[in-house]
């Protein structure tokens, strides 16, 4: 399964889950093989869409199947949601500890009608 972690800046597995999503400053693209083998694709940076491409759309053209966050804006929400996106949210903003709770089952996901209790910030 493909999968985006929205994180700190220099990103990779040492790097913490970053909240809000639409400021964070690296988007990772990891597959997360059958077997629990995790493989790093792809990095790129996040800029909120303002002069450059939006992370949404980022996200969806390397075929993300789901994306971890620790919180995000109802309209990112709604994009990933109208694109097929799954939005799984993460109490622990370990990317490691993160993926454990992942292939475990244990994420649970941010459906649009949830949105107001799992917003950790204001929009």
């Amino acid at each position: 399964m493909i999968v985006c972690v929205a994180c700190s800046d220099p990103g990779g597995l040492e790097a913490v889950v970053g909240a809000p999503f639409e400021l964070t400053a690296v988007l990772d693209c990891y597959d997360i093989h059958s077997d629990g083998y995790i493989e790093h694709l792809a990095q790129m940076g996040n800029c909120g869409g303002s002069g450059c491409i939006n992370p949404v759309e980022a996200v969806k053209r390397r075929g993300v199947e789901k994306v971890i966050v620790t919180g995000l804006s109802p309209g990112n929400l709604l994009q990933f949601h109208n694109s097929g996106i799954r939005v799984l949210r993460t109490e622990n903003p370990s990317v490691p500890l993160s993926f454990d709770a992942l292939i475990k089952g244990e994420l649970k996901e941010i459906a649009i009608d949830q949105f107001p209790r799992v917003s950790k910030h204001k929009t």
